[in-house]
């Protein structure tokens, strides 16, 4: 009985110490490609500075509209290929992903003080961190509640879409209303962080022993955490960003 439970204890510590590596993995490959994000967003930023009329491409609300519509779609189709896909073309969409999602951050980068936005950089990590940690170690299943979260940050990026169009109605007009959206969906991109940080655990331990699955699940798992941090930021940005 004794080799029973020290043989078992012993597999439940290589699965930690897999599931720990594994989550490492994810966090390196999300922390490199912010770092691509930046890049990109920091030379665009310098581009607009230089010539502002590409400030109205970014801010073409067709263009805007594509793009958020796209993401889901994006990832559902990378998703799918997943099993079949090459190591090396996961990375491929990730940075990707990082490096188009610089180029619209680049109007951040542009015309907000570059103390403001480390300000709201760090605040966002401390949260990002916290949120993270809470999915890893909490025994409730988020997946109950996450679904509501998603209507919500939903209803705040139509909202979004709507405020192009119709000013009064955007969440970044400011005012009570435009607050209390932006707390809305501070809270259910919250709550979706948490939530996908468990669920990358869940698939892990759907995948161990497959090397190569672990390794596609790490950078298509850090895509994903990585566009959580960015809606974040911005919505930091938003409630906390104004000088």
């Amino acid at each position: 009985m004794n080799q029973n439970y020290n043989n078992a204890v012993g597999n439940n510590a290589d699965v930690d110490l897999g599931l720990r590596s594994f989550m490492l993995g994810t966090y390196r490959y999300m922390a490199m490609a912010m770092a691509v994000t930046a890049g990109v967003a920091y030379f665009g930023g310098q581009a607009i500075q230089a010539n502002p009329q590409l400030m109205g491409i970014l801010r073409n609300p067709i263009l805007v509209i594509g793009f958020i519509f796209a993401i889901p779609f994006i990832f559902a189709g990378v998703g799918r290929k997943l099993p079949t896909m090459s190591i090396g073309g996961v990375q491929a969409f990730l940075f990707g992903f990082a490096a188009f999602m610089g180029i619209f951050m680049s109007a951040i980068a542009a015309f907000v003080d570059p103390m403001i936005i480390a300000k709201i950089f760090f605040m966002t990590v401390a949260m990002f961190g916290a949120l993270s940690l809470f999915g890893y170690s909490t025994q409730r299943n988020l997946s109950t509640f996450v679904k509501y979260a998603f209507a919500a940050f939903l209803a705040y990026v139509g909202l979004g879409i709507l405020g192009m169009f119709f000013p009064s109605l955007s969440p970044f007009a400011g005012g009570v209303f435009g607050t209390v959206v932006l707390i809305i969906a501070l809270a259910a991109i919250s709550l979706i962080t948490a939530w996908e940080t468990q669920m990358l655990k869940q698939v892990y331990y759907g995948n161990a022993g497959n090397p190569a699955m672990e390794g596609k699940l790490a950078a298509y798992g850090a895509a994903s955490l990585l566009l959580a941090f960015i809606n974040m930021f911005q919505i930091l940005l938003s409630l906390f960003g104004r000088e």
